[in-house]
């Protein structure tokens, strides 16, 4: 295996600019908080901190944001604490999630160089690696200005990786993954891959000590291609994962996203994963890192979910790639190296940069919230009174509570409902999953009845076309609303009754609040 001889001093420099690489395409360009389930995240933390617990929580479930109107809670318990401790609460808490996410940006660079080490003690590896990871549109879309549950897990899996796969004493390994498995579940619902993992960490092991040796021969080389082409192929003649439309088209969506959100150094890939399956003699870690990539690679099919479970492996395999090629020439010149690591760097930033700060396509006309929702969303938090419930009517209005820090409160979805106590625990009306459904073991033993949800109220009360018929007045007692936000670039049905019989207080051009 290669190694590279880098001095202590080169390993200080190349850290700390990598260090600084990631802060610097981490400063926005932009005006305020991105996303869309960053606002959902920041208005439950902004609920922890005004109540000091999660209203939420009804059952042990719901800390796993697995019973109904919860949410996995480690995320919104953490920003909430992380705002406390700088005083950057209510108008501010966009700025706590801002150095929020930058940190976790910077742990990313740590948890994939430690991975990276469990497999090859080499420090270019090693940093490559860590390189790849952090700088990555997969990490970097979620850790710039932008909270989500799916981020963190995805930063936080290397780590559960290097726990499972180092050599450690077997209890403290144990100690490590029961620590790590109620963490992670308490980020995502991801956290189903992680014992995943862990099966195939165990199944491996038991293997290993029956065979006692990993020197695998080229029949079973062979035999792992066959099943890595089975498994990469499965999906697109069953249609598994692919929901609508022509599955050649979705096969091209498939690849268009991951190299969007891996970059440039996918080229890389395959001469990492063909070095390794051919390669005699492997060690454990080896063996390991090659049947969790063949047991996940279908869920490439999946445009949601799929690049993000993927993500480690192939920044993993695609390093392993990219240092074989430097392995090639590093004993001609240390010149050679350097100018190759820096044209990677500068190209690969450059394809993280620009999408870090640009989008294309109709996206590009939403992916944040502008000046003129932020206006609205001050005037409201100086000029509602707290605790004062209303409705927000779609459009940016949905971005506009939180920001606001609840002035006013509005109904809109799952735990936020319970957050701020819109409704009592014995206003839910639920159902038991049957043990044979999937569901059972995704969203958790009990779901909401169908349309007793609250969301379904409030979307009823938008296409009604009288403020003043019963069924809305009725909606509009249920939750106590005095105040309507409405975007006027998304009309609803309701509007026009609201303009004749109510009283607007606020109008910026964009964002209007009506009295009821």
């Amino acid at each position: 295996m290669f190694k590279a001889e880098v001095s202590q001093r080169k390993k200080v420099i190349l850290f700390a600019l990598l260090i600084i690489l990631n802060i610097v395409l981490r400063i926005p360009s932009i005006p305020h908080e991105k996303g869309s389930d960053s606002f959902f995240i920041h208005s439950l933390s902004n609920s922890v901190t005004s109540f000091g617990c999660a209203n939420w929580w009804l059952n042990w479930l719901s800390v796993f944001g697995l019973y109904p109107y919860s949410y996995a809670s480690a995320i919104p318990f953490s920003l909430s604490g992380v705002s406390q401790l700088t005083g950057l609460t209510g108008l501010e808490m966009e700025k706590t999630i801002l150095i929020f996410s930058i940190i976790m940006g910077l742990f990313s660079i740590f948890t994939a160089y430690i991975l990276a080490g469990t497999l090859y003690n080499d420090f270019l590896y090693k940093y490559l690696t860590a390189l790849f990871f952090s700088i990555s549109q997969g990490i970097m879309i979620f850790s710039t200005w932008e909270i989500s549950t799916r981020g963190p897990f995805i930063i936080f899996l290397p780590l559960f990786l290097f726990v499972l796969i180092k050599k450690m004493k077997l209890r403290k390994t144990a100690l490590l993954v029961i620590v790590l498995i109620p963490f992670l579940a308490a980020i995502h619902h991801f956290f189903y891959f992680s014992i995943l993992l862990l099966s195939i960490f165990v199944i491996l092991k038991l293997i290993s000590k029956v065979n006692l040796t990993w020197n695998i021969n080229n029949s079973h080389n062979y035999l792992y291609f066959i099943g890595f082409i089975f498994a990469l192929t499965y999906p697109f003649f069953t249609r598994t994962l692919i929901e609508a439309g022509s599955r050649y088209e979705w096969v091209l969506t498939t690849v268009i996203i991951n190299i969007r959100y891996i970059g440039p150094v996918l080229i890389f890939f395959f001469g990492g994963l063909f070095y390794l399956m051919f390669k005699r003699n492997k060690i454990f870690e080896e063996t390991y890192i090659l049947v969790a990539l063949l047991m996940l690679i279908p869920t490439m099919y999946s445009h949601a979910y799929g690049i993000y479970i993927l993500l480690t492996f192939t920044i993993l395999f695609s390093a392993l790639g990219f240092r074989n090629l430097l392995s090639s020439y590093e004993k001609r010149s240390d010149k050679i190296i350097i100018t190759t690591i820096i044209l990677i760097l500068i190209s690969f930033s450059t394809f993280s940069g620009f999408y870090n700060h640009a989008r294309t396509g109709d996206s590009q006309n939403y992916w944040y919230m502008p000046d003129i929702t932020y206006s609205a969303a001050t005037w409201t938090n100086n000029y509602i009174p707290e605790s004062s419930h209303g409705f927000a009517f779609r459009g940016d209005t949905w971005r506009l509570s939180p920001m606001s820090d609840g002035h006013p409160i509005t109904p809109t979805l799952g735990a936020e409902i319970l957050a701020y106590k819109l409704m009592n625990e014995s206003d839910i009306e639920m159902e038991k999953v049957s043990l044979n459904s999937l569901d059972y073991y995704l969203e958790g033993p009990y779901v909401i009845k169908p349309m007793t949800d609250v969301a379904g109220s409030v979307n009823w009360l938008m296409g009604l076309q009288d403020i003043d018929d019963g069924r809305a007045i009725e909606i509009i007692d249920k939750f106590n609303a005095t105040y309507i936000l409405e975007d006027v670039y998304a009309r609803e049905p309701i509007i026009n009754s609201i303009e004749e019989k109510k009283n607007n207080i606020f109008s910026n051009g964009r964002i209007r609040v009506w009295i009821l």
